[in-house]
C-alpha cells in the first residue's frame, strides 16, 4: 500500500530527476561557452583574430533570417507575429581599420561564414517601414500560408568588428575547419558574461533543490515546516525548467538568437 510517507518521496525523486536535468543542460551549455571563448583565444595566439573598425564594405556582412507572419486578431490594435525560419550568413568583404593598419576581409559564401549581429542592429531590422506597408502585410498574415519576408541584418562602414580568420593573400579568409566569423559583439567580454550567468544558475538552482528538500524532510513529516518545504518543492519544480529555458535562450551565441518581433496598427 502506498503511503503519504512514500508518495512524497516518489515526487521528491521525481523533482531531483528534473532539477538535474535541468542544471546536466546548463553544465553543458556552460561547456559551450567555454569552447567558444577558447576559440576566440586561440584564434588571438595564432593571430587570426582581428579587430577594428569597417572602413570600405557597404555592406560588409550580412545575416539572411527567413520570416512568417501571423495576424493576430485578438482585443488590441492588429498586430503581426514574427517566427524565424530557416538562416545563413555572408560575408561580402571589404577593409578593417586596425591600430596595425589596415586590413583586408575578403568575402566568404554562406557556408563558409558566420555574423554576429549586435542586438541593437537586429532591434532595426523588424522594425515596420510604413502604414502602407503594415496593411498589405496584415492581410497577408490574415491567411493560411501567412506573411513571408527576408530579413537582411547587416554589418556597415562605421562598425567596429572582431574577424576570426587565416591571413593570405586575399585578405582574411575562412579556414578549412571553421567558417569567417565576423561579429560585432567583443567576444571575450560576451563569454564571460554568460559563463557567469550559466555558473550562478547553476549553483542557485542546486541550492534551492538542496534547500527545498531539506524543508520538505523536516522532521516531523508533515508537519508545518515539513508542508512549507513540500509546496516550494511544488513551486521549484514549476519554476526550473521555465528558468533553465530562459537562461539557455539567454546564452545562445548572437548568431542563433532569433530576430522575432512584431509590427503593430499605429
Amino acid at each position: 500500500m502506498l503511503t503519504r510517507e512514500i508518495m512524497g518521496l516518489l515526487a521528491l525523486g521525481v523533482l531531483w530527476v528534473n532539477g538535474l536535468l535541468v542544471l546536466a543542460v546548463a553544465l553543458k551549455q556552460l561547456r559551450a561557452v567555454i569552447d567558444v571563448r577558447a576559440r576566440f583565444r586561440r584564434a588571438r595566439e595564432e593571430r587570426r583574430l582581428s579587430s577594428g573598425v569597417v572602413a570600405e564594405g557597404e555592406p560588409f556582412a550580412v545575416r539572411h533570417v527567413a520570416q512568417l507572419g501571423r495576424a493576430i486578431t485578438t482585443r488590441g490594435p492588429a498586430r503581426i507575429l514574427f517566427t524565424d525560419g530557416p538562416q545563413s550568413f555572408e560575408v561580402l568583404g571589404g577593409v578593417l581599420e586596425t591600430p596595425e593598419g589596415p586590413v583586408r576581409v575578403a568575402p566568404a559564401p554562406p557556408g563558409l561564414s558566420e555574423v554576429w549581429i549586435a542586438p541593437e542592429r537586429a532591434a532595426e531590422a523588424h522594425a515596420c517601414p510604413s502604414a502602407e506597408v503594415f496593411d498589405e502585410a496584415f492581410g497577408e498574415a490574415s491567411k493560411y500560408k501567412g506573411y513571408r519576408r527576408e530579413v537582411l541584418v547587416s554589418v556597415r562602414a562605421g562598425d567596429r568588428v572582431w574577424v576570426v580568420g587565416d591571413r593570405g593573400e586575399q585578405g582574411v579568409v575562412p579556414r578549412e575547419d571553421e567558417p569567417l566569423l565576423v561579429s560585432m559583439v567583443e567576444p571575450f567580454g560576451w563569454t564571460a558574461q554568460k559563463a557567469r550567468l550559466l555558473v550562478g544558475f547553476v549553483v542557485l538552482s542546486l541550492v534551492g533543490l538542496v534547500g527545498v528538500s531539506a524543508l520538505a524532510l523536516w522532521s516531523p513529516w508533515f508537519g508545518t515546516i515539513s508542508t512549507i518545504g513540500g509546496a516550494l518543492c511544488v513551486a521549484y519544480f514549476l519554476a526550473i525548467q521555465p528558468l533553465g529555458t530562459a537562461v539557455r535562450d539567454a546564452v545562445r551565441t548572437p548568431a542563433r538568437q532569433p530576430i522575432g518581433g512584431s509590427w503593430r496598427r499605429a
